[in-house]
């Protein structure tokens, strides 16, 4: 009697052990991870708004929206022009000239030579002398070709007429060989002796500037030097 109630109790605890090791409960088996571990996403921080601040974004679209209209760059502004009885405007269209000072004298179809005669010894814009006083169609004048090659243009400002050189000047070439002594004679026009007091009146003393190789656009008086009887003193 003593053995079995000694042993009574010893198999009773080895079989409850039995049932409780092959059927866990399913509390024990809630606490064994079946995957990994999946942490929640951290809120995003939420900005507060400052009172009085005003949005950054919002403070660049107002400035974007109100730039200022652009400025237009300025235009050059037209020179005056400046033109003479039946002439043209000035404004020229180009570099300027070489100024070069020389002595300046005037002749016409009276005192040519031959005398009486429109000749001239180097036709370039004309065949024989003559001209309006433009850039298209300067008028003639005579020099040394040594002093001024043939068909140089001047322009000369007293008068605001365009010349080309297309004849000799025996005088001034003995001048300008001898001495180097620049002079240039412009051609009037006139076949009656009148015209020699209108080349007085037109000769200036001393030497004076002339524009050589001038561009196209200078004031021009396309007014005849002499015609008629009539001189243009300038």
């Amino acid at each position: 009697m003593r053995l079995q109630s000694v042993l009574y109790p010893v198999v009773l605890a080895f079989l409850v052990l039995v049932a409780a090791c092959g059927n866990p409960s399913t509390d024990r088996a809630a606490l064994v991870s079946t995957g990994p571990a999946t942490a929640e996403p951290a809120p995003e921080p939420v900005a507060m708004p400052v009172p009085g601040a005003p949005s950054v974004l919002q403070a660049a679209l107002d400035a974007s929206r109100n730039l200022p209209e652009p400025t237009p760059a300025p235009s050059a502004a037209a020179g005056p022009t400046r033109g003479g009885a039946g002439g043209s405007g000035g404004g020229a269209t180009g570099p300027a000239g070489r100024s070069v000072t020389t002595e300046v004298t005037f002749y016409g179809a009276y005192d040519n030579d031959p005398p009486g005669s429109a000749a001239i010894a180097y036709p370039v814009k004309h065949s024989e002398a003559g001209g309006r006083g433009t850039y298209a169609d300067p008028i003639t004048f005579a020099a040394d070709p040594d002093y001024m090659a043939v068909g140089t243009l001047v322009y000369y400002a007293p008068l605001r007429k365009y010349f080309v050189m297309e004849d000799l000047c025996a005088p001034c070439r003995d001048e300008y060989q001898a001495n180097g002594h620049p002079h240039i004679d412009f051609y009037t026009g006139g076949f009656d002796s009148g015209v020699t007091a209108c080349q007085s009146a037109l000769t200036p003393s001393g030497q004076v500037a002339v524009e050589v190789s001038p561009p196209p656009g200078r004031a021009v008086d396309t007014t005849p030097l002499y015609s008629n009887g009539r001189c243009l003193s300038g």
